[in-house]
């Protein structure tokens, strides 16, 4: 039996378990959109400080990439839904959760009792 100590940053390692890093953490809860660009700034700069010129190169047109590519998927997901709401209706009888109601209570005002 050996005295070996091992650093827990070399178990967390070859446990496979990468350390948390703040750039990975999910986006903040809120309905605030500057402060999500806030956010997205704030990581870019703590990226260009923590990596360099070269890596932070990298992250940016990484970064644009995936900006390109969410703005692509929302610009068709729209127009799908744009497209579904001016198609014409089908043919045939069409029920709908609005459609008039009418209380009927069975009694009708020709039958004599």
């Amino acid at each position: 039996m050996t005295n070996a100590t091992i650093d827990p940053a070399d178990a967390r390692r070859a446990s496979g378990h990468a350390p948390s890093h703040p750039f990975a953490a999910p986006p903040p809860e809120t309905e605030d959109p500057a402060r999500q660009v806030g956010e997205i700034f704030r990581r870019l700069s703590g990226c260009q400080a923590t990596y360099g010129e070269a890596g932070f190169t990298r992250i940016a047109k990484t970064v644009l990439v995936a900006l390109g590519r969410a703005a692509m998927d929302e610009a068709e997901r729209q127009a799908r839904h744009l497209r579904e709401r001016t198609a014409p209706a089908p043919p045939g009888i069409r029920v709908s959760a609005t459609a008039r109601r009418v209380d009927f209570d069975n009694w009708d005002p020709g039958e004599r009792d």
